[in-house]
């Protein structure tokens, strides 16, 4: 949209002037400053030079617009360094979000230049630069336009003129340039030194491109000059994927939002064009189709705007490498043939076409998701031969580098079924510990499973490739077919043994502990018995890690820990992210903050070091790292790495994924975002729909706050029963005093049953300074800072602020600290936040002591369908008595309205 019309009269015409007259003019300076010319005044520039007005404008907002704060307040704090670079691929929003953050500044004070294909010449780019400006500022730059139009060239006078110039204008001016890369070539070296040369105390400078200028950005980064935004940063999150559907009228479930955003990842035209596709649909079953609607609605985008624009042996070179999943030189070279394969992949990398960097040095690399699926399906459709060569070569050589899980997919993709089965039979284990790519499930189109039933050697290694690749379904029924062989696996087996192992692999994806652990510790027993050893025995830390946490044995994880540790068979991804990150799960659910926090830092910098960020073995460190941004009410930092493990997760993950949706679902509690949250719960229960995983108890306390917080006793009630001991006592002593009753919740809380974790520890003692507080007890202040003291301690923020709100509503209002410290005023903003997010709970939970009547109730069961005038006639009373005792009920209920009071309503579940 941005293309330069025709010169038939739809754009801004700038004639050329007499040369000497516009230098004169130029030349009249008062102090530095050049003299402020009428908007009338003819401007010089390039022989002929025609501009369209839109050339110099942002596209409308549209009213599907997501608001970016977050990136707005990156682009606000660039204004103080000497440039700002937004680089992002085709489709990432550049453009609209600079279009908003220019639409949010002061007005007058944003200049705007869209370059197009005719900025290649350097002459006119200088010339719409300067008329760019002179929108809002019409004196800029006429020096500089009278060079260009007398030499017809840029002169290095050109550039110190237009840096000159900015110097003098209005303080927070900003100048962007949009789609730069169409320039960047050319005006490279005067754009360098103009950047070199810059008043960014004055005025910012911002560039938009799909690649990197050819700029000096090392030096700038250095010298801590420029401000950047790239991919990663322009991917939609999880709430703002959410958001955009929402304004093109589609509204998504939360589980079927993950699966979409997790397909698009983030990729704004993809969403885009998903939510056009799905608008106005009708058909439940529509996100079953999801990833289906975003490859046929990015297709033609993705061939048009990306693919067609490459030259072409990097067209074809991407359509050969489609078939990998991880993108080395030397698998590209392999596949393609070309011995200049180093070189085109870090040209692509170079040109921002859809590479994800998987490590550091950036030597590997695989394709957006969304952008391979494009890539292949087209590579199919041109020449199926090819294809089938290509993957037929990549499986032979990754069988040579030992890399069999991989070499087996592409020797099923080539039709090599029983090579590829072969490969999987002893070595599933090995690329699952040492590749840090989550390899998608087998296609077993070609291979009947019942034919590998007299082979259960290759029908194990099966199951156990689908388990790991998060196909616990599939997974399941080929272990089935195991245990009904005949004859049956001698118990003494290796292969019972690893039979075992990968039960306990399948109970674990599923989230059923008990289950898991039992199976698990039968396999080391057969493992010792029979003296296995290998990568197989991976299964047992990998299982009993998470098993103990989810069942709160805590020191079985520690001990489980240092046993892995030892062991001299584990790779370093073992030692170094799974190990280290289970630890951290487990000491943050514990309550050991310090040690939660080194280990999840450890564990991360580690999978960022080996490549291992996008593995199963992160999710650990992920989530632990989002529980402690959430203790320290960091909500957006926390909702960042909970996407990370939801993407990692998916839906083929059950476990991991329904801790990563409860996660959420606490973040968005600590919102204010009750429905939001609830809704959540919802998702995650339905991913362990069927089994009877421990797990769900962290569910039904998490659902049950939520539902207290709106004022509904009843439900959390129920939910307490199905608790762990401490968990429900708790619970039961948060319900009590919801209602009012400080003496039964002093009476769950006198005699703890079992031993306290210091995090229950900490609740506990919480919950007894809100009980003191709601008698009124003269030792308040001492129990509280009890509790302050040991929250302090162990670096305990959001616990502090939603466990009680009666205490809450005290550090807001009563709390004083003799001794002020970061620590309590850290504490008195965060418990200020929770009552601003969340003005009707706290008074429901001071109101649930002062139920509706039942005449109430009876008025307000009718509000919603009636008049007044039918309410009365209904219930046989007069209007005034309907009026008195709505006006009871809204008071009851804290609104204002019959809206509001509805919605309350049906939120305590009294509708």
């Amino acid at each position: 949209m941005r293309d330069e019309q025709s010169r038939k009269g739809s754009g801004v015409d700038t004639p050329r002037v007499a040369t000497n007259e516009a230098l004169d003019r130029a030349g009249n300076r008062h102090e530095g400053r050049p003299a402020v010319e009428s908007a009338t005044t003819e401007r010089p520039t390039s022989r002929g030079t025609r501009f369209a007005a839109t050339k110099f404008r942002p596209a409308p907002l549209p009213t599907t617009l997501v608001t970016r704060s977050a990136l707005h307040d990156r682009l606000l704090a660039g204004a103080s360094q000497r440039l700002t670079l937004v680089v992002g691929a085709a489709g990432t929003g550049k453009s609209l979000l600079l279009a908003s953050w220019a639409a949010a500044r002061p007005a007058g004070l944003t200049s705007w230049l869209s370059c197009d294909v005719a900025d290649t010449d350097p002459v006119r780019f200088w010339a719409g630069f300067i008329e760019a400006i002179r929108v809002w500022v019409p004196w800029f730059g006429a020096e500089a336009a009278g060079l260009l139009a007398m030499d017809e060239v840029v002169l290095a006078d050109v550039t110190a003129s237009i840096v000159n110039d900015a110097a003098n204008l209005p303080a927070e001016s900003a100048i962007v340039v949009d789609e730069f890369q169409y320039a960047a070539g050319p005006a490279a070296r005067d754009v360098t030194t103009l950047v070199e040369r810059w008043p960014a105390e004055t005025v910012q400078l911002v560039l938009a491109s799909r690649m990197d200028p050819p700029l000096r950005l090392h030096r700038l980064r250095m010298t801590g000059e420029l401000c950047e935004l790239r991919d990663r940063d322009l991917r939609f999150s999880l709430a703002e994927s959410g958001h955009l559907l929402a304004n093109f009228g589609v509204q998504v479930a939360s589980a079927d939002l993950a699966l979409l955003h997790q397909r698009s990842e983030g990729w704004a035209a993809a969403l885009q064009m998903a939510a056009l596709s799905l608008r106005g649909t009708s058909d439940p079953a529509w996100a079953a189709r999801a990833p289906e609607v975003l490859r046929h609605a990015t297709a033609r985008y993705f061939v048009e705007e990306v693919l067609e624009q490459q030259p072409a042996e990097a067209a074809q070179f991407m359509l050969d490498t489609s078939v990998l999943s991880e993108l080395t030189a030397d698998a590209c070279a392999v596949v393609t043939g070309r011995h200049d394969a180093a070189t085109l992949l870090h040209s692509i990398d170079a040109a921002n076409v859809f590479l994800v960097a998987l490590d550091e040095e950036r030597t590997s690399f695989r394709y957006h998701h969304l952008v391979r699926q494009l890539l292949r399906a087209r590579l199919r459709a041109r020449d199926r031969g090819r294809e089938q060569q290509a993957q037929l070569q990549a499986g032979e050589w990754f069988e040579s580098t030992g890399d069999v899980r991989r070499a087996a997919r592409h020797l099923l993709a080539a039709k090599q079924a029983d090579r590829a089965v072969a490969l999987l039979r002893d070595r599933v284990f090995t690329g699952f510990q040492s590749d840090p790519t989550l390899l998608p499930p087998l296609d077993l189109s070609m291979i009947a499973p019942s034919r590998l039933v007299d082979a259960p050697d290759r029908l194990l290694g099966l199951a156990t490739d689908l388990l790991l690749s998060g196909d616990s379904v599939r997974g399941g029924e080929y272990l089935d077919l195991l245990e009904r062989a005949q004859p049956a696996i001698p118990p003494d087996s290796e292969l019972a043994a690893r039979l075992a192992a990968a039960w306990a692999l399948r109970w674990m994806l599923t989230g059923q502990a008990d289950e898991a652990a039992a199976e698990t510790l039968a396999a080391r027993a057969a493992e010792e018995r029979t003296r296995l050893r290998g990568d197989w025995n991976v299964a047992v830390p990998m299982v009993l890690l998470r098993a103990y946490t989810w069942l709160e044995d805590y020191e079985a994880v520690e001990r489980e820990a240092a046993a892995a540790l030892a062991a001299p068979e584990f790779t370093e991804p073992v030692k170094l992210v799974l190990v280290p990150g289970a630890r951290a799960v487990a000491w943050l659910e514990a309550g050991h903050l310090a040690q939660a926090a080194d280990a999840a830092r450890t564990a991360e910098a580690e999978a960022r070091r080996l490549g291992f960020g996008q593995h199963l073995f992160a999710v650990d460190c992920l989530r632990a790292l989002a529980g402690l941004a959430l203790e320290r009410r960091d909500l957006d930092a926390a909702e960042h790495l909970t996407e990370q493990a939801l993407s990692i997760s998916e839906r083929r993950r059950p476990a991991f994924q329904f801790l990563a949706l409860l996660d959420q679902a606490g973040i968005w509690a600590a919102r204010g975002q009750v429905r939001e949250a609830l809704t959540s719960i919802e998702a995650a229960r339905l991913v362990l729909a069927g089994t009877e995983s421990v797990l769900l108890a962290h569910a039904d306390e998490l659902e049950a706050l939520l539902r207290l917080s709106l004022g509904d006793p009843s439900t959390p009630t129920q939910l307490a029963g199905r608790l762990p001991a401490v968990r429900r006592a708790q619970l039961l002593a948060q319900i009590a005093l919801a209602a009012g009753d400080h003496h039964t919740a002093q009476q769950h809380l006198q005699s703890p049953p079992g031993k306290l974790t210091p995090r229950r520890a900490l609740i506990r003692q919480l919950l007894l300074a809100a009980t003191a507080i709601s008698r009124s007890d003269p030792m308040t202040v001492n129990i509280l800072a009890g509790a302050l003291h040991t929250a302090r301690l162990g670096g305990f923020c959001n616990t502090v602020v939603a466990t009680a709100p009666q205490v809450t509503e005290y550090l807001v209002g009563h709390w004083t600290s003799p001794y002020p410290d970061p620590f309590t005023e850290r504490l008195t903003a965060a418990a200020r936040e929770v009552r601003a997010a969340q003005p009707h709970a706290s008074w429901h939970r001071r109101r649930t002591a002062e139920p509706l009547t039942p005449a109430e109730l009876r008025v307000l069961k009718l509000l919603p369908t009636s008049t007044y005038a039918q309410i009365a006639a209904a219930l046989y009373v007069s209007r005034g008595t309907v009026k008195t005792h709505l006006q009871s009920v809204y008071r009851k209920l804290g609104v204002t309205s019959r809206t509001e009071a509805i919605e309350w309503a049906v939120n305590l579940r009294l509708l």
